[in-house]
């Protein structure tokens, strides 16, 4: 039977959901593609002034995100990220959220403070996401123990559950 129209669109619909669920897939795969390895340092500038090095934040645990604002998991996650930062912080848990807009200069002010977002945001420099393996989707984030060795990868959106269970075993 040949589709058409609407049902053609709501099939293809259907399918787009079924690969991204199978890209995304289990948690607990996703978040061991990148285990053991130490995480590549840089140099990046901070949108709050001044520049953040990844080992500036040794002895810290780090959640490093790949996020952009016109991406709806990723805005999905801001919530959880804020709460996770007021909650830890003051255990060692550093959030680091790395924009990867494409003018990050005239979106970034009158989004991070409609989201209250409370930790810092650096800014692609276009380099960083080939040192962590290729970032082929966003959201991407990953957990860096307090040595720099990345503990997990998640590629996709996530429940605060998810993200709070790992760090909890890091702090």
């Amino acid at each position: 039977m040949k589709r058409t129209g609407k049902c053609a669109v709501t099939a293809l619909a259907g399918l787009v959901l079924v690969l991204a669920v199978t890209a995304c897939g289990n948690s607990a795969a996703n978040a061991e593609s990148a285990a053991g390895e130490r995480a590549p340092d840089f140099n990046l500038e901070n949108f709050a002034g001044g520049r953040t090095r990844l080992s500036d934040h040794r002895g810290e645990v780090v959640l490093l995100n790949f996020w952009a604002t016109w991406c709806p998991p990723c805005v999905k996650e801001i919530p959880d990220f804020v709460k996770l930062y007021d909650r830890y912080r003051e255990r060692g848990l550093v959030i680091l959220g790395l924009s990867v807009d494409r003018n990050p200069q005239s979106v970034l002010p009158a989004f991070i403070k409609r989201h209250k977002i409370n930790y810092p945001v650096l800014l692609d420099d276009g380099r960083v996401a080939g040192d962590y393996g290729g970032i082929t989707g966003i959201p991407t984030t990953f957990l860096i123990d307090r040595e720099g060795i990345i503990r997990g990868r998640y590629v996709g959106y996530r429940p605060k559950r998810v993200f709070e269970e790992a760090i909890k075993e890091l702090l």
